[in-house]
């Protein structure tokens, strides 16, 4: 197994050559003959439409160069570590997204990044250090703002749609600093084709009178899905009732039969003749005598008039509790659903479809946490609303600039509200807090930790909730790290360092961990992994029971290997440092294992 992430271009070059077998030669793609393939399809002038900036080629180096490091996980700091399906992150972003691809390609449902708006206020916290390989210096990088944030959100997005599942969603809320660049930048990573939606936030009711030209009301929502389908996303759920009419003038004449005790009406008891009835408009004919009574029909109503529905779309209406009533003598029928479909959701996001605003969340979050610890949270009720627009209430969530963690808020109130059992994976930067702000007097001394806080806090006020019983409302922490193998044979030291630590009698259990969290990360193991313990004499097995996989972190002894084949994993993982075989041996072994259904990886 190798010790790194992986690599993009390995992922486009496998899908190309199941869609273009014909365009490779020996294993590599052959560029000239993909572009006799493609024909006219290809720009041939090199000069073409796209959005350009200072350093994009490096930002594109930048997105395929693999990393070695990997996340270890801080039990100690973490909720209901056995049972929680949540995850919390600190790290790097750009580190971080690179090291989840192998375990979450292509398996989140929906990501919401509120990622900095580059407004010129400040340095920039996320500026990726290109220097040794383009020649720029930092100098140059701050004061050429649009390019170095246009080459952050380009490696973050790219990485970001890779994780996406097909019909995955993304949600990036900006404001009108970057907005027309961000759209062009989105455009490109995810094709303009998959483009939903400017939607505009009211993120204020009391906007800054600062502007000569405008107030500043709204901020904005950019959506695209992974690959745009036929689904209809759903907004608000309509509360109000009101009476839609059965009859369409386009339509032809059809008969329908409306059930006895069924309707209701406004006529007074009696019976009611049949023939010709209707509106200026419709022709309605009733064609069997029916009777009223204590403001229902009491006999089967039988007409026949343009009607919008069919007899089994009225019968299985009526199987859901709709309301029918033909309140007069035109004999017009109407219904009222008990329950309506969600709307498409408009554009504009307001209290009118119940997101609140700035002031709202900043307002929440001083009261959660009991004094102001966070400048311009979004509201949960805004992430909400959006994730809910294409939902699966099993799904992932993703947010990798999670700030003060209104994301992960946001998911477990989803589940509060309907069960479901949706998870949510935080990232945050260990960004520093100026000493200057009311945070640092709070005594956080990072983003991240304010972050870790608001899911601490959001559990403990969760638990005993009515609808929180029996909801998720823990996390695993993990922080981005170094490796805990040595990559490449020149490290003797590290390699020396790793045989004694297996080997010795006093094992460190933390040590030991990492390793174990990096091979379950390599082998495409989620941070949620339930792991099992097996004793093998001294040493202990590590089991990962639903995915067939086990691991080994102590030398491998007879013992161990009688063990193992007993489990009948389906593979079996351990670091190479643990073998004092060489390398014939190790491919006996190898082989061996293989002939008896077990696939053998080292790293």
């Amino acid at each position: 197994m190798k010790g790194a992430s992986l690599p993009i271009p390995t992922d486009l070059l496998l899908k190309l050559k199941e869609i273009v077998p014909a365009a490779f030669t020996e294993g590599k793609l052959n560029v000239a003959h993909l572009k006799e393939l493609l024909g006219d399809q290809v720009h041939p002038e090199p000069e073409v439409y796209q959005l350009s900036w200072t350093g994009k080629a490096e930002a594109y180096k930048q997105l395929h160069i693999p990393v070695t490091d990997t996340l270890i996980p801080v039990p100690d700091a973490s909720v209901n570590w056995q049972q929680t399906q949540h995850v919390f992150i600190e790290g790097e972003n750009l580190q971080v997204l690179k090291v989840l691809q192998k375990a979450y390609h292509g398996k989140v449902k929906g990501i919401y990044i509120d990622p900095p708006y580059n407004t010129g206020s400040n340095s920039f916290i996320y500026a990726d250090n290109f220097a040794g390989r383009s020649g720029r210096s930092v100098v140059d990088r701050k004061q050429n703002g649009h390019s170095n944030w246009l080459s952050m959100m380009l490696t973050r997005l790219s990485l970001a749609r890779q994780l996406l599942r097909e019909d995955g969603i993304i949600f990036v809320s900006i404001d009108d600093n970057e907005l027309a660049n961000l759209k062009l930048v989105m455009d490109e990573v995810f094709g303009e084709e998959n483009f939903i939606d400017y939607f505009s936030w009211a993120k204020s009711e009391t906007p800054a009178n600062l502007s000569r030209k405008s107030k500043k009301v709204v901020e904005y929502v950019l959506c695209y899905q992974k690959n745009k389908n036929s689904e209809k996303f759903k907004g608000v759920q309509k509360n109000s009732t009101s009476s839609n009419g059965l009859l369409n003038q386009t339509n032809k004449p059809g008969i329908l039969t409306f059930p006895a005790n069924v309707v209701t009406t406004r006529l007074e008891d009696g019976p009611l003749p049949k023939g010709s009835y209707g509106t200026d408009r419709y022709a309605i004919e009733l064609l069997e005598d029916t009777v009223v009574k204590g403001g229902l029909f009491v006999k089967p109503v039988v007409l026949k008039a343009k009607f919008k529905w069919s007899q089994p779309k009225l019968d299985e209406e009526i199987r859901k509790g709709t309301k029918i009533s033909i309140p007069t003598i035109k004999l017009s029928p109407s219904y009222e659903k008990l329950v309506y479909d969600k709307e498409v959701p408009p554009n504009l996001i307001n209290a009118k479809v119940g997101v609140g605003t700035n002031e709202n969340a900043s307002a929440q979050l001083e009261a959660l946490f009991g004094a102001k610890v966070f400048d311009f949270p979004k509201p949960p009720s805004l992430i909400k609303y959006l994730l809910g627009f294409s939902d699966d209430p099993d799904g992932i969530f993703l947010d990798f600039f999670a700030g003060s963690g209104a994301t992960a808020q946001a998911v477990l109130e989803m589940n509060q509200q309907d069960g479901g059992n949706r998870k949510y994976i935080c990232v945050q930067l260990d960004e520093q807090i100026a000493q200057t702000t009311k945070a640092y007097q709070q005594g956080f001394r990072t983003i991240s930790e304010i972050t870790r806080k608001r899911l601490l806090l959001q559990h403990e006020k969760l638990q005993g909730q009515e609808g929180a019983v029996g909801i998720d409302t823990g996390f695993r922490h993990f922080k981005l790290a170094p490796s805990s193998f040595s990559h490449g044979h020149a490290n003797i030291d590290r390699k020396a360092e790793q045989l004694k630590l297996f080997t010795g009698t006093e094992k460190d259990q933390t040590q030991r961990e990492r390793m174990l969290w990096e091979l379950l990360l390599r082998s495409g193991m989620p941070l949620t992994a339930t792991v099992n313990e097996v004793a093998v004499g001294d040493a202990v097995l590590y089991e990962v029971v639903q995915e067939g996989l086990l691991f080994g972190l102590d030398t491998i002894t007879e013992e161990v290997l009688r063990k193992a084949i007993e489990l009948k994993p389906r593979a079996f993982i351990c670091p190479d440092s643990l073998f004092q075989l060489n390398e014939i041996d190790k491919t006996n072994l190898q082989l061996t294992l293989q002939d008896i259904g077990i696939d053998f990886k080292s790293i």
